[in-house]
């Protein structure tokens, strides 16, 4: 696994795991690993190397830190893409959120560094594209069924989007229940999520980890599944 900065010798193992991912049964050159590791106040470290550089071109490396009262306070990226003509090649960032106060400090496409603020609603929910993320963003939504939510999704591949857009939204997202899953030789508990367009559906497990999704997308099912999935005890 590659990453910005390697794990120190005051983090603490947390959990760690490889999303596999396949088109029609068929297995893609793409992986995204990542891990999680705990400071000494509370705090998370999670990293994560997604690697689709046979596949797409795609490169992207992160490093989020959460509070120990699980809200994202900062949020590194190093994003790498030859083959994308017209847009992003290439892109070093640092999001932090302050006082409602998003704060980005970027490089793109090898320009000098430059800085940038954008205002956030109160209580915005950022929606962090990245698997391992993606379990605490689907309890967040299904628990506000019927109510307006704001929601900042990072974006770092189209320079027109770049930092991100927010969204006013009624919350897409439903929970079905609990299901039971295998996972090698374990059986798993897991809450069902799936989008109300019915196009994408996740298994996540008690500690908010997707251990599998399956959408639909012009006639092709894609599906990923965790691999290697390990937990401190």
């Amino acid at each position: 696994m590659r990453y910005l900065h390697p794990v120190q010798a005051h983090e603490s193992f947390v959990a760690s795991g490889v999303y596999l991912f396949a088109k029609d049964g068929r297995s893609l050159s793409k992986t995204e690993s990542w891990t999680i590791h705990e400071l000494g106040d509370g705090s998370k470290f999670v990293r994560v190397d997604s690697d689709a550089r046979e596949e797409e071109g795609k490169s992207l490396l992160a490093e989020l830190l959460i509070s120990s009262d699980d809200e994202v306070i900062r949020f590194d990226l190093r994003y790498e893409n030859d083959q994308f003509e017209g847009g992003i090649r290439t892109l070093s960032a640092t999001y932090s959120l302050v006082d409602q106060v998003m704060r980005v400090g970027y490089r793109m496409n090898g320009a000098v560094r430059s800085y940038l603020e954008r205002e956030m609603v109160p209580e915005v929910l950022p929606d962090i594209p990245l698997l391992v993320m993606r379990g605490r963003t689907l309890r967040a939504l299904s628990e506000c069924v019927g109510k307006p939510v704001s929601v900042f999704v990072p974006m770092f591949e189209h320079a027109q989007l770049f930092p991100g857009v927010t969204r006013i939204v009624q919350s897409p997202v439903e929970c079905l229940g609990s299901e039971r899953l295998a996972l090698g030789k374990r059986e798993i508990l897991t809450q069902r999520f799936r989008y109300v367009d019915k196009a994408a559906s996740y298994w996540v497990d008690e500690q908010g980890i997707v251990i599998k999704r399956i959408n639909a997308f012009k006639q092709h099912e894609f599906s990923v599944t965790v691999s290697n999935y390990a937990r401190r005890p």
